[in-house]
């Protein structure tokens, strides 16, 4: 009886894995990120847009329209840009060679030059880039594995510690996770920083266009549950691809969500009031239709 009890039990669990691993397959056809038949997934050039998910925010995709400048290149802390609380910061961090430069060259850093490279641990300093004054975008360095000496990449460890103890305008950090190998030794171990210094972060997995998609969906199915025992996590992993943009815009979502902008605020206080309004005219004018019908009954 018992071991038919644990082959029931199996049984659903596989079901319920089965089902979850089917919503899966179908959110990543939706953000076009896998690849079919062993071939990438190929799209004009323009137009690259996922049509099937919501529009864009017209206040997020004018932030990501606005121009972006390098603010500054710091190899320590006294180097840090000022600032305060002010304008919110999304630090993005991941081993070494897993795209991280490049994903932020596709989401928001186009016209400014970032270095991308095939040799691990291209970037060597902290890079903060203002996008419209409004947000700011941290590049760390790579963790892990790179073509370093011992004590240049102590550095590195000692430099990101120190910013994410002490900066007060980190929102959330972005983990850059190569779709293909999964969450790694090192990446355990910088996600136990996060928890340490209780830091939001949220898991990104690039490289999709190069797994198919259901490998693709088993990948985000167990990292999901790699990641349960996480308190600061997000619960949403991303998906994307700086190859054919798929994901981009769910990203950049993700970024502007952390801005505050006034104008939408105000709009969404105007058309309000205007309804408000709208509602106690119309029950005015009910109120004075009943007095009217009673005048005329006692006329009458």
């Amino acid at each position: 009886r018992v071991w038919r009890a644990d082959g029931a039990l199996a049984m659903k669990a596989n079901r319920l894995r089965g089902l979850v691993r089917q919503k899966l397959v179908g959110h990543i056809e939706k953000l076009r990120v896998g690849k079919r038949s062993g071939r990438r997934r190929k799209f004009r050039k323009f137009g690259m847009e996922n049509h099937d998910s919501k529009p864009q925010n017209a206040a997020i995709k004018k932030l990501f329209d606005s121009p972006v400048k390098l603010l500054a290149v710091s190899n320590s802390k006294e180097e840090f840009p000022r600032g305060g609380v002010r304008i919110p910061e999304i630090a993005f961090a991941g081993r070494s060679n897993v795209g991280k430069s490049s994903l932020l060259r596709s989401l928001c850093l186009r016209n400014i030059h970032v270095p991308v490279g095939n040799r691990p641990g291209t970037t060597r300093s902290l890079d903060f880039y203002e996008i419209g004054h409004k947000l700011r975008v941290v590049d760390l360095p790579g963790y892990g594995f790179a073509y370093a000496q011992d004590e240049l990449r102590k550095q590195w460890s000692d430099l990101i510690e120190a910013y994410l103890q002490e900066r007060r305008s980190l929102k959330r950090v972005m983990v850059v996770v190569d779709a293909r190998h999964g969450l790694k030794d090192s990446d355990f171990e910088f996600l136990e920083k996060l928890e340490l210094y209780r830091r939001r972060f949220q898991i990104v997995l690039t490289k999709a266009d190069m797994l198919e998609t259901e490998p693709l969906a088993l990948m985000l199915d167990h990292t999901r549950e790699q990641l349960q025992e996480h308190r600061q996590v997000h619960p949403e992993i991303m998906l994307c691809s700086s190859h054919n943009k798929g994901g981009i815009k769910e990203i950049r979502a993700v970024l502007g969500s952390v801005v505050k902008f006034p104008e939408v605020k105000a709009e969404v206080v105007n058309s309000s009031s205007v309804k408000l309004d709208k509602e106690k005219n119309t029950l005015k004018a009910k109120i004075k239709a009943r007095r009217d019908r009673r005048r005329n009954r006692h006329t009458l």
